[in-house]
């Protein structure tokens, strides 16, 4: 057995011990409850020395090696996952595996992806599993192929059904930087909660280099490409560059991509404001269309604030509701 197997099984053989410890331990309040989960301690993780090894791509290492070290970051990298939540050997349809599960991402692992067609092959099997679990969920799925050295992070284009890149990391086996690599992967899985939003948390994790603005931006620019022609539509972006032209002249680039990016950067500020109000946005607990057209303000005798706009148009397409309640999540 290779070290990283074995580290993953010492820890889970001591947290059985300690849930059958708790478990047979008398109490004078009575009975315990069941523990649904493991909330032991884990023996120290150097992530240094986990992460070096998962980007050296040694010869002797197995597919199953990697897939180790890989739940032993996901579980015990300071990422706030627990066992349950991290899926591993997920079925699939057509009598697949996935190798591991998160929330709305998978992860597909190979032993090295620089040999050969195994990248290739790699990216076919992965957009399988995030078409699976898009239809399946009806939610939006994200897809990330690693070895331990690269990272990437891929996105379903719903134009055209294929699954597309969106942003790439690469780690150093000399210097793996454990704090980048985390930061990418919180990211991306949004497992942190109640975070302090300083300035620098809030760029790590929704500013323009991170893995999670991009994959929304590139999710943004799918939905619109199939619905650009649509009249409404085609008046809103008509109307808003009007507006834009004649508030800055010249200077204004009246281009599709800042179209998208306005659109995001606002309906990131209608997220923010429903939740500086208090406003209960857990899963299914307000529409998106409400969301965008500021419903619960508009109950409360508040305008000006959250208001329809140039910017709901996302609403028009399933896809677009996908990505605000995934926008909302994070």
């Amino acid at each position: 057995m290779s070290k990283g197997r074995a580290d993953v099984a010492l820890r889970h053989q001591a947290c059985e011990a300690s849930v059958r410890l708790r478990a047979e331990r008398p109490s004078a309040a009575g009975p315990r409850p069941f523990l649904t989960s493991c909330l032991v301690m884990p023996p120290h993780i150097d992530l240094v020395e986990l992460l070096s090894r998962l980007a050296r791509r040694t010869s002797t290492r197995t597919e199953a090696d990697v897939q180790s070290d890989v739940q032993s970051l996901l579980l015990f990298g300071g990422l706030n996952l627990e066992d349950p939540q991290v899926k591993l050997e997920s079925p699939a349809p057509g009598r697949r595996r996935i190798d591991v599960e998160i929330g709305r991402s998978v992860i597909e692992i190979k032993k090295d992806l620089s040999i050969g067609n195994v990248r290739v092959d790699a990216i076919d099997q992965l957009a399988g599993y995030v078409r699976d679990r898009t239809a399946i969920f009806d939610q939006r799925y994200s897809g990330i192929l690693t070895d331990g050295r690269v990272w990437e992070l891929f996105h379903l284009d719903p134009s055209d059904d294929l699954l597309k890149a969106v942003s790439r990391l690469e780690v150093n086996p000399d210097d793996p930087n454990p704090e980048r690599v985390v930061t990418w992967l919180e990211s991306v899985l949004s497992t942190a909660e109640k975070l302090t939003p300083t300035p620098h948390e809030v760029e790590r994790k929704l500013g323009a280099d991170s893995p999670g603005f991009r994959l929304d931006l590139a999710e943004l620019k799918s939905v619109y490409e199939q619905c650009r022609t649509v009249p409404e539509i085609q008046l809103k972006r008509e109307l808003w560059a009007r507006l834009l032209a004649s508030a800055f002249g010249t200077n204004f680039d009246d281009s599709d991509q800042l179209f998208i990016e306005h659109t995001y950067l606002v309906l990131s500020a209608e997220i923010i404001a429903h939740r500086v109000m208090g406003i209960d946005l857990a899963a299914g607990a307000i529409d998106a269309a409400d969301l965008v057209g500021g419903k619960v303000f508009h109950e409360a005798g508040i305008g000006g604030v959250v208001d329809a706009d140039f910017f709901d148009w996302p609403t028009a397409r399933a896809e677009g509701v996908r990505l605000i309640n995934g926008m909302t999540r994070r």
